[in-house]
C-alpha cells in the first residue's frame, strides 16, 4: 500500500482530526516514515479533493461531498472544543451570487467558520 493510501486510511479510520504529526506519529507504528513523506501524501490528498485542511486548528479532515458538484471547502470549527465538520458549499454559492460581489470569483473558495457546536453550547 502507498504512503498516501496509508495516511489516507489513518484519517479516514480516525475518530478525530488529526495534525501531521498526530499521523507521522501513527504511520510511522506501521513502517519508518519521514513528516515530508507525510506532508507530501497529504498535499497529494488535498490536491484529489480526499481530504481538507483546516488553517484554524492545523487539521486533516475527512471530505464527506460527493464530488458530483462544484467543490468548494466550507468547515465548520467550534471554537471551545476544536471539532470540525465539512459543510455543503452550495448554499454559500448561492448567497455570494445573489449578493452580486464583483470584485472577487466565488466559483472556486474555502471557507472556515468559527461557532460553537450543539455539544458545547
Amino acid at each position: 500500500m502507498s504512503n498516501k493510501e496509508l495516511v489516507f486510511n489513518i484519517i479516514k479510520k480516525s475518530s478525530k482530526h488529526l495534525t501531521a504529526y498526530e499521523i507521522l506519529d501513527k504511520l510511522q507504528k506501521i513502517k519508518k516514515t519521514q513528516p515530508m513523506t507525510v506532508y507530501r501524501a497529504l498535499d497529494s490528498l488535498i490536491e484529489e479533493e480526499r481530504i481538507h485542511k483546516s488553517n484554524q486548528t492545523k487539521t486533516y479532515i475527512l471530505c464527506n461531498h460527493t464530488h458530483e458538484d462544484n467543490h468548494n471547502t466550507a468547515i465548520a470549527i467550534c471554537e471551545k472544543c476544536g471539532d470540525t465538520e465539512e459543510l455543503k458549499s452550495n448554499i454559500f454559492l448561492e448567497f455570494f451570487k445573489k449578493n452580486n460581489i464583483k470584485k472577487y470569483d466565488f466559483n472556486s473558495f474555502k471557507m472556515e467558520v468559527l461557532t460553537t457546536c450543539k455539544d458545547c453550547n
